[in-house]
């Protein structure tokens, strides 16, 4: 189907956009395989008209397409059933508007978030999110896939900072949802659609944000326990009291080596700054876990907490605490925001993300952790503690092994592994039906991201 539609369709493409911005030669297409799935051929757009069209051919040849952003998110969901057409969204790259007074901005969506703070920040704004390599990960990509980052305990996640988006459809058809003002309660919120659905239902174009202003001051605690119920007891008594750290992350023995590691240890990635802390390797072995607890805001504010929350860790079984400001703070935090990246995975490695209630969390890293030992497998576990969302790493892992170790686990949302046969899905949600309606109204073809998402659709 692929070598045969591929000369055809690129040839079409060809009279749509530059010629250099198209390709069907097999191995520029193997750059962007999907879970080791090689396009047909594959386009790179340069303006929203010029996608309109290029999703219009598609549509009259029935070709199955796949969106691709920065590409740091193509292991989550199940394989594509095929990919005869890999759209590259990075040429749509601008801002379109940006009213710093009314702290809204709207962004194409092949902007990286990087390039977007960057801009942002010299306003003195931000948009609070930090998914793994923000330096890499598109708007697009993001939004597509529901991406969260440490800081959603203190600014929601993009759900709530989104305001607008415009989508072209599998028939090439643009719509639009919301608009450029934070209070928009006109009609049926359609842009909630789009997010999470991993581009099964349209290609995410531009969005609309709400942004905030920079937080004057900054800084974090890092506080090491030797017993994992010591530190949920201290997460307990910070949610009796009225601070408000921005981000409160569980850190496993096995994932706090990894953020103060002085380099990647699996070579798949170039080394990142270290997340500077002053525990030794000897005495990092002998803890069980950590607390990463951030606050942000006012000076005096940001004080407050941290003598605060040190005294209460303290009574609560801490043995050691170190206070992060400026360039450690940040290094500290984007190792930490790495930690369950699925752009680069090994061979034998599975990345899971689970949720569950808050005060379930404790119960289930336990499980996930017996679980991973008997199973041989070495599990880097870090957690939103406050939010009840659990990053799980394991490696070694076969596909059977997986299997059996998914099966026994609550909650499970997605993996993300190069494994085949291993179930890439958690538990269908109640509303599986609806689901598959939606998919059907929108893609009635079935071309976008075929099979990749809950259920096949």
């Amino acid at each position: 189907m692929i070598e045969q539609q591929s000369p055809a369709l690129s040839s079409a493409l060809a009279a749509i956009v530059a010629e250099q911005y198209v390709t069907a030669d097999p191995a520029m297409c193997a750059d962007y395989a999907v879970q080791g799935i090689v396009p047909g051929c594959v386009v790179a757009p340069g303006s929203l008209e010029e996608l309109s069209a290029v999703m219009r051919v598609a549509y009259q040849r029935r070709a199955a397409v796949v969106p691709w952003g920065g590409g740091t998110q193509q292991n989550i969901g199940a394989p594509p059933a095929k990919v005869d057409l890999l759209v590259r969204i990075e040429r749509l790259n601008r801002v379109l508007i940006h009213e710093p007074d009314d702290l809204t901005i709207s962004v194409e969506a092949g902007i990286t978030l990087g390039a977007l703070q960057e801009l942002t920040r010299k306003h003195g704004q931000m948009l609070p999110l930090d998914p793994p390599f923000a330096g890499r990960a598109t708007i697009g990509g993001l939004l597509a896939t529901a991406a969260d980052g440490p800081r959603r305990l203190g600014y929601g996640t993009l759900r709530e900072l989104t305001i607008g988006i415009a989508v072209v459809e599998a028939s090439g058809r643009i719509t639009r949802g919301g608009g450029m003002v934070v209070k928009n309660v006109s009609g049926f919120d359609m842009m909630k659609l789009y997010l999470g659905s991993l581009g099964t239902l349209a290609i995410i174009t531009s969005a609309n944000f709400k942004l905030l202003p920079l937080p004057r001051a900054a800084a974090t605690l890092l506080c090491t326990f030797r017993d994992p119920a010591a530190a949920f007891a201290a997460i307990e008594a910070i949610q009796l009291t009225q601070l408000t750290p921005t981000a409160a992350e569980y850190l496993n023995n096995a994932a706090l080596k990894e953020t103060l590691a002085t380099e990647n240890t699996d070579g798949t990635e170039p080394a990142r700054k270290r997340a500077t802390a002053s525990f030794s390797a000897s005495s990092v072995a002998s803890y069980q876990c950590a607390l990463a607890l951030r606050a942000e805001g006012l000076p005096q504010a940001v004080e407050r907490h941290i003598v605060e929350l040190s005294a209460l860790t303290a009574r609560h079984g801490a043995t050691d605490m170190q206070r992060l400001d400026r360039e450690d703070d940040a290094a500290l935090w984007e190792r930490i925001a790495d930690l369950p990246q699925t752009a680069a995975l090994a061979a034998d490695e599975a990345l899971i993300k689970l949720t569950t209630l808050p005060f379930e969390v404790e119960r289930a890293i336990a499980q996930i952790e017996l679980l991973a030992a008997h199973s041989d497998a070495r599990a880097a576990i870090n957690a939103r503690a406050l939010n009840g969302v659990i990053y799980v790493r394991l490696r070694p892992v076969s596909a059977e092994s997986l299997s059996a170790l998914l099966a026994e686990l609550p909650g499970t949302q997605w993996v993300a592994t190069a494994l085949t046969g291993v179930p890439r899905w958690g538990t269908p949600p109640p509303g599986m039906e609806l689901m598959r309606r939606i998919k059907v109204e929108f893609d009635p073809a079935g071309m976008l991201n075929q099979g990749r998402y809950v259920a096949g659709i």
